[in-house]
Formats: C-alpha cells, sequence, structure tokens
C-alpha cells in the first residue's frame, strides 16, 4: 500500500517535471529569436590637406570642376583686371546674341567711329586689330579678335554694335554679372578693361571662367591658338600657355595698373578621368608672371588629386556571430572609385541590419557611404553566403 503510494507519488513528480521541461521547451521554442548586431570593421578616413604653389605677388584662387573652390591667395580686394574683362564682353554679347557652334551669327560693318576707337587704342599703346571703314566682320570674328590678340578697340565696338550704346551694355552685362553671382565685380568705363575701373577678385573670374566653360562657341574660340580675320590677316592667342600645363584657355590681361592677370581653365588626367581646374591670378608683376606663376599653380593643385578605391568588390565590411553556431560576414557588392582632392576630408560610414534569421547569399544586410568633395558614394552590403536559421534543438534547448 505505501508501496503504491509512493509510486504514485513518485510518478506525478516526474510528470510534473516533464510538463515543466515541455513547458520551458515549447516557451523556448516559440520565443522570438534575439536581434544580433554586427561588429563593423574600421572604415578608412582621412583629413584633408593640400599645399598649393601660389603666386609671390598679387591674389589668386582656384576651383575644380564638380569639386568647388578648392582655395584662396592673398586676400579678396577688387582689383583691375585688364584685358580679362574681355570675358565679361563676349559672355554678355553671347547671351543677348547667342551662337551655335559652327555660326558665324551677324554680320556687322565698320563705322568711322569704330576707326576712331582704334586710333583712340592705338594712342594709348593698347592692344587693337587694323580696321577700316566699311569692313564687315562677322559675331564670331569680333569675338575671336577681342578673345585671342586681345584687340581693344573690338571690344568697344562689338559692345555699341550688339547693345546700341556702352551704357546700354553696362546695363546689360552688370545685371549678368549679378545673375552669375559675379557680385564684387564692377565695369568700368570701356569694354576692353584698359582702363583700371573694371574690377574684379580672382573668385569672382572664377564663375566667369565656369561660365565659358558652358558655353561652347567661347570654350571653342579660347581654345584656338590663331585666327584668320579680314584685313588683318592671322592673329594669334596671346595666351602661351595654351596647349602646356593642360591649359584650354581662358583669356589674360596686363597693364600698368592691374600688372598681370590670367583666369585660366586646365584639363588634368588623374587615373583614367579628367578633373577641369579654373583659377584666376590677378595683380602680379606683369604678364609673364602671372603665366609663369599660374603654370606652377596649375601642377601643384593637380598633384592634389589622386584615384581612390577606399571599398572594394567583395570587402568585408562586418560579421555578426550567430549563438546557434556560425557568422555571418557582411561584404561589399561592388567598388567605390572616384578622384579625390586630397584637401577635403574622406569619410565612411556602414549601417548593418541585425539578423536573427535564415539568410540567402547575396541579401541585402545594410550600405556603405563614402563622403568626399561634397558628394557621396554608396555601395550596398550584402550576405557573403548563404546562412541557416537555428534549428529547433537550438531554440528548445537556448538558455
Amino acid at each position: 500500500m505505501q508501496e503504491s503510494k509512493r509510486s504514485r507519488i513518485i510518478a506525478g513528480v516526474l510528470s510534473l517535471v516533464l510538463l515543466t521541461v515541455i513547458g520551458i521547451g515549447i516557451d523556448n521554442a516559440v520565443r522570438p529569436i534575439p536581434a544580433i548586431a554586427a561588429n563593423i570593421k574600421t572604415l578608412p578616413h582621412s583629413s584633408g590637406s593640400a599645399i598649393f604653389n601660389w603666386p609671390t605677388k598679387g591674389e589668386a584662387s582656384v576651383a575644380g570642376i564638380g569639386y568647388g573652390t578648392l582655395a584662396t591667395y592673398g586676400g579678396t580686394r577688387q582689383l583691375p583686371t585688364a584685358s580679362v574683362a574681355k570675358i565679361i564682353t563676349s559672355l554678355a554679347v553671347l547671351q543677348k546674341d547667342p551662337l551655335s557652334p559652327g555660326s558665324q551669327g551677324s554680320t556687322y560693318t565698320v563705322t568711322a567711329d569704330d576707326v576712331a576707337r582704334y586710333n583712340d587704342y592705338v594712342a594709348k599703346d593698347g592692344s587693337v586689330v587694323v580696321v577700316s571703314e566699311g569692313e564687315r566682320l562677322t559675331e564670331y570674328q569680333a569675338l575671336e579678335a577681342l578673345m585671342l590678340p586681345s584687340a581693344n578697340n573690338i571690344a568697344d565696338s562689338l559692345a555699341t554694335w550688339v547693345f546700341g550704346s556702352f551704357s546700354n551694355y553696362r546695363s546689360y552685362a552688370t545685371q549678368m554679372l549679378q545673375s552669375l553671382g559675379a557680385t564684387n565685380t564692377i565695369i568700368g568705363s570701356d569694354a576692353s578693361g584698359l582702363s583700371p575701373d573694371t574690377l574684379s577678385t580672382p573668385s569672382d573670374l572664377i564663375k566667369l571662367g565656369t561660365a565659358v566653360l558652358n558655353n561652347p562657341v567661347l570654350t571653342q574660340i579660347v581654345s584656338q591658338s590663331s585666327a584668320t580675320l579680314p584685313i588683318v590677316g592671322t592673329v594669334h592667342n596671346v595666351d602661351w600657355l595654351l596647349g602646356s600645363h593642360g591649359v584650354i584657355g581662358i583669356k589674360t590681361g596686363n597693364s600698368d595698373e592691374a600688372g598681370g592677370c590670367f583666369l585660366f581653365a586646365s584639363k588634368q588626367q588623374i587615373g583614367d578621368s579628367t578633373v577641369t581646374l579654373v583659377g584666376a591670378v590677378m595683380g602680379t608683376a606683369d604678364l609673364t608672371s602671372a603665366l609663369s606663376s599660374s603654370a606652377a599653380l596649375i601642377d601643384s593643385v593637380a598633384a592634389t588629386f589622386s584615384p581612390v578605391t577606399p571599398v572594394t568588390k567583395g570587402e568585408t565590411i562586418g560579421s555578426y556571430t550567430l549563438p546557434w553556431g556560425g557568422s555571418v560576414t557582411a561584404v561589399a557588392q561592388d567598388n567605390i572609385n572616384f578622384i579625390h582632392w586630397n584637401g577635403d576630408d574622406l569619410t565612411a560610414q556602414a549601417k548593418l541590419g541585425t539578423v536573427n534569421h535564415a539568410l540567402k547569399s547575396g541579401d541585402k544586410l545594410g550600405t556603405l557611404t563614402v563622403t568626399a568633395d561634397g558628394h557621396t558614394h554608396e555601395v550596398t552590403l550584402a550576405t557573403k553566403s548563404a546562412v541557416p536559421g537555428p534549428s529547433l534543438w537550438w531554440r528548445i534547448t537556448r538558455h
């Protein structure tokens, strides 16, 4: 009797234990799997540093297309532009009377007033192109005359031909400068820039240079080494840097008051890509100094660009250690390649989600973003290989 009772008690206890174990197992089996966070590797980072070879006198600024202004030097005073002012004249003319590539545009007849302008500039020892009353010049030829040999007389004549008067030209061009953001540029008493009251800054000139590069006709003209014009024949570009140091134009200037000035554009081959630089030097000793110092500046700026691959396809960016055994590896699905200016910081940031279930190979886990030069470059992070989920036994027996 007592043995039977003891057996019943033992059986009851065992049943209770079994039910408890089963209950715990069922609870474990249905309990949510904890979210496993990733361990992210140390990612690329670099602090910006760039040293440029600036002119020894005057002011300068340089920018990269797509990179913005890289640096300025020597202050921000408004300085005489000399013949670089002809960029303003050209841009205003082409905005008022646009040309398509290959077109000559309107035709203008040289008047007695135009001959008088020529004689006046000859007396001032300014750069000129010979004209004769009754001569006919197309808009394109006039632009060649004022941009290549830097003809002061053609700048004033063209402004008058297109706008009716110099006053009308100055009003129109001033509004154009405002629209381009060149708010520190002042148009003086002529369209040629010979008068010292046409003022600007290197930073403003870069904006004008960028506008030139956005105009295919003007870009073509400033890249010419020579042109053939009526009466005078062949004229040559006074920009002797053209074709060297990657220079593709834009405009020189020099006068007693301005010293030497140069607004330049330069295409630089960096790895398999091209970077276009736009820069300006003002207030150097003379034109030779402006051009030679620009060459040194261009070379030093180009050296601060380099191709980088901060992330490569298949590179492990993060990993997960799974409590049911094994691991998950998050890898980049592609390379991140770009041309980096070393003067700017480069940072990388990975965002990886959590893991608590089975995954297939190539399942997205997150993204990695590299930020540099004012741009972001993003790549997907995904599983390197398939990952099994937790087994039923693990789910039942986990702590």
